[in-house]
């Protein structure tokens, strides 16, 4: 009944049209996307046999409702829903702040994480042409979760980019291109396995 209750917050969520991907990868970034943005991805493992990822994620005004799911090879799932509040948005003089929660029902293995994040973009200057755009997030969880965490965007000519980020655990990392403005296609490192995907940017409506 919890999940039943949780899914159809989230589809009224979305149809209302917000929403926002706060996740670089697996850890959360302090961007909160706004009222009329919509994003979700998804990561497969070939034959599934490491399971697969399901990222979705929602926003009105300053707060941001999140999911994440993964599917085990077993057909066990687990599925973290979260809540990120966008306390400082991003200017040229500070970086956007956010405090959250991830897995508010405690069905992951780590269980319930509050963290406050940090995400910044960098001035590209010194990188001369090699680098298009470049923001850096930082950011420390408690909880069933407890520990700092980092991770970085970064995009190249001809439309490639790469993500990294530490989640107190492990060093996952993606590398994509993106053909068109709202679509991405991604290889990933998750946990030690590897991933390809595609992510639909977040839209606004």
């Amino acid at each position: 009944m919890k999940k039943i209750i949780l899914a159809v917050i989230m589809l009224s969520i979305c149809s209302s049209g917000p929403i926002l991907a706060n996740r670089i990868l697996l850890v959360p970034s302090g961007q909160t996307l706004t009222t009329g943005q919509v994003r979700a991805e998804a990561a497969l493992s070939s034959g599934n046999d490491e399971g697969k990822y399901i990222w979705l994620a929602t926003g009105l005004a300053q707060v941001e409702i999140n999911w994440l799911r993964f599917n085990k090879p077993s057909g066990e799932s687990d599925n973290e829903y979260g809540a990120q509040w966008n306390f400082l948005p991003e200017t040229s003089f500070n970086p956007g702040v956010g405090f959250g929660v991830q897995d508010i029902a405690g069905e992951s293995d780590a269980g319930v994480t509050g963290y406050v994040v940090a995400t910044k973009h960098l001035p590209t200057s010194m990188t001369g042409k090699f680098v298009n755009d470049l923001s850096a997030t930082v950011g420390v969880a408690a909880g069933g979760i407890e520990g700092p965490f980092f991770g970085f965007e970064a995009h190249f000519p001809l439309k490639f980019f790469a993500q990294g980020e530490y989640d107190t655990h492990f060093f996952n990392a993606a590398v994509g291109w993106q053909p068109i403005s709202l679509f991405r296609l991604k290889a990933y490192t998750l946990r030690g396995e590897g991933y390809f995907g595609a992510e639909l940017v977040p839209i606004q409506f």
